[in-house]
């Protein structure tokens, strides 16, 4: 049995975590507007505890930003399955047949 610890990203000491400010608002401009200002408002506050300097806070906000963006990409491309699925029943897209 090893004792080899799991892979994960290592951020020099100081430096401040991403927060996924400019993923948020294209998530909220282009996919789920309500998870995407969840997701933006994270990333605003992972920036706002990296300026003070609480790093664990912004490593924590910086998080929960990516999974809120996450949400907002996934319930987006739903939606628009579930808006084109509906569009196609209701006949808006016509088949090319003889006229």
């Amino acid at each position: 049995m090893s004792n080899e610890q799991p892979a994960t990203a290592i951020r020099p000491e100081g430096e401040a975590p991403p927060t996924y400010l400019g993923w948020a608002i294209a998530a909220t401009a282009l996919c789920f507007l309500p998870f995407g200002l969840v997701g933006a408002y994270y990333g605003w506050r992972s920036a706002e505890a990296a300026n003070i300097g609480d790093g664990p806070k912004a490593e924590r906000y910086s998080k929960v930003a990516r999974r809120w963006i996450i949400t907002a990409v996934v319930c987006g491309l739903l939606v628009d399955l579930v808006i084109v699925g509906a569009l196609g029943l209701l006949g808006a897209f016509p088949t090319a047949g003889p006229q």
